[in-house]
């Protein structure tokens, strides 16, 4: 039991991470298309563009 909960506080941190870094560093607060199929497509630059920033922090 104790496992689990370490795991799932582990996972709601790193979780909270991400998108708070998109709402502050990127202002991001809504999307701007409609649609799921748009919306996703918006949610896929904005994941792409995080990646970018990540992979180039680390190098």
């Amino acid at each position: 039991m104790k496992k689990a909960k370490l795991l799932m506080k582990k996972r709601s941190t790193e979780c909270e991470t991400v998108f708070g870094q998109i709402k502050a560093n990127q202002k991001f607060r809504r999307f701007h298309l409609r649609g799921s199929e748009k919306v996703g497509t918006e949610w896929g630059l904005l994941m792409l563009g995080y990646d970018f920033k990540q992979i180039a922090r680390l190098s």
